[in-house]
């Protein structure tokens, strides 16, 4: 089966980190244009404090620019105070974090490990109460900044734990770009003992150049299931250098290649990413949507003048 869900998180995740405040309509216009590109869920906003991470203030807002397209939507909550205001929104799907060490985990919600995952327990009660999914994302999956290289057993405890919890999808998360190909193939074995691939996804930073290569090799072991961010922009605010996600069009290009279906319009995402462009006032990282889909045709090139 080569049915792909993609998951943009890049009114979430990509705009974390950015210092110049967005406006909320500029945000709700790319939730927008995501989900009109064919996009099957989009990583909308967090309920996160605002001292924490000032640019997502404004998620209550956001959620009711975009409230008509509630099922295709997923929200990030930091905690139970964080799902109770998803609920009152009328949020559907959730994602927490936990991180795969200590160290990171508490730097990025204030408590160890075990105390998240008994959190998640409660979570996942009140959630599955009022009708809403929880995914769970397991930060520093290959690499922790504050501890080095992480175990990859340290990852397949942690997802068969979090199953066992009720967690519907479980993601393994590059915070920190440090994957490769061949890191990557050996985890999703592992994970796949543990968990069926089928509740298993993918989220990986190109923070040294090889996202795409990563999304390949998931999906030759058998993922289906993807997070990226259009443009590629994003990082964390809790990981040092820790710079873009994959972006989304340019791995979603090497996923159609593959024989992969994703039901998503790949000029459509470039113009979200031009778009995108244009209020950030820059250039993204992303590669596709400013080099242009290759049609095969025969390009026109300027002529070269000769001089003397």
């Amino acid at each position: 089966m080569n049915e792909v869900l993609w998951t943009d998180v890049a009114p979430r995740d990509g705009l974390q980190n950015i210092a110049e405040t967005i406006s909320t309509g500029a945000k709700v216009q790319l939730v927008r244009g995501l989900l009109d590109a064919g996009v099957r869920r989009v990583e909308a906003t967090s309920f996160v404090s605002s001292s924490w991470v000032p640019q997502l203030a404004d998620a209550a807002a956001v959620i009711a620019g975009v409230a008509s397209d509630m099922t295709r939507l997923r929200v990030l909550v930091p905690n139970l105070r964080g799902l109770e205001l998803a609920l009152a929104h009328g949020v559907r799907n959730v994602l927490v974090t936990i991180a795969a060490t200590d160290t990171f985990n508490r730097r990025n919600v204030n408590r160890s490990v075990n105390e998240s995952l008994e959190e998640i327990s409660h979570i996942v009660a009140l959630a599955s109460e009022r009708g809403c999914t929880v995914d769970v994302a397991i930060s520093v999956s290959f690499g922790c900044p504050f501890e080095g290289t992480v175990a990859p057993e340290r990852v397949v405890r942690l997802s068969a734990d979090l199953a066992e919890r009720g967690v519907a999808e479980i993601g393994v998360a590059d915070t920190i770009g440090v994957a490769t190909p061949v890191d990557v193939s050996r985890m999703c074995g592992l994970v796949a003992a543990a968990v069926p691939l089928d509740r298993v996804s993918l989220h990986v930073h190109d923070t040294r150049g090889l996202g795409v290569a990563n999304v390949i090799a998931a999906f030759e072991a058998g993922v289906r299931r993807f997070d990226g961010s259009v443009g590629g922009i994003g990082g964390c605010p809790f990981a040092p250098r820790s710079t873009g996600n994959v972006c989304s069009e340019d791995a979603l290009q090497a996923l159609h290649a593959l024989g992969a279906d994703t039901g998503i319009d790949l000029e459509a995402m470039c113009r979200v990413a031009e778009t995108l462009a244009t209020d950030l006032g820059h250039d993204l990282p992303g590669k596709l949507y400013r080099a242009g889909i290759w049609s095969g045709a025969p390009q026109e090139v300027a002529a070269k003048t000769s001089v003397g």
